[in-house]
């Protein structure tokens, strides 16, 4: 009876916990991730090498990352996925973890292909919305790396950015 009582006074507060990502992401009228990268590579300020997703005050942000390489830093932009407006930038830098995007980001300016078009390739046959994609380089490979939420499962997969092709030896589940 102790735990009915217990159950039934912690209900409302359960009922008010913050949106899930699932529930955000499926929202209508919110900007597709890759419209929010192609109007930021029209702006050239350098290379889109990482996407994410946050919640802020309820709200679903996009987070980019982007190298120049002119200026050697990494930046960090925040967007609203209401209506695109900028949120935030930060710069610094680049560190030791942002050399292996360089090698990802050097390839993908041989092969004359933005971020944007990386991922859209990346997840044309895939089902579910994009939660994370970032460019890394490893055993001598560079590749995009996507994280993907459906209503099964959230499924990581990469891309190879030298072959536009999945890389099944890196797909995993």
């Amino acid at each position: 009876m102790v735990r009915l009582l217990v159950a039934l006074c912690l209900f409302p507060l359960v009922s008010m916990a913050a949106p899930s990502i699932q529930s955000l992401v499926s929202q209508e009228g919110l900007l597709t991730p890759i419209s929010v990268m192609e109007h930021w590579e029209q702006q050239e300020q350098g290379t889109l090498c990482g996407f994410g997703l946050e919640i802020d005050n309820e709200q679903l942000v996009y987070l980019l990352s982007a190298i120049n390489t002119e200026s050697k830093r990494l930046y960090q932009f925040e967007y609203s996925a209401l209506d695109g407006a900028l949120l935030d930038e930060t710069s610094q830098p680049y560190e030791g973890n942002s050399i292996e995007q360089l090698h990802a980001v050097s390839l993908m300016r041989e092969k004359n292909i933005s971020f944007s078009s990386l991922v859209s390739l990346a997840i044309q046959n895939q089902n579910g919305f994009l939660l994370q994609a970032d460019l890394d380089h490893d055993l001598s490979i560079s590749y995009l790396e996507l994280q993907m939420l459906s209503n099964e499962a959230k499924k990581v997969i990469a891309f190879d950015i030298e072959n536009l092709r999945p890389l099944p030896l890196l797909k995993w589940d």
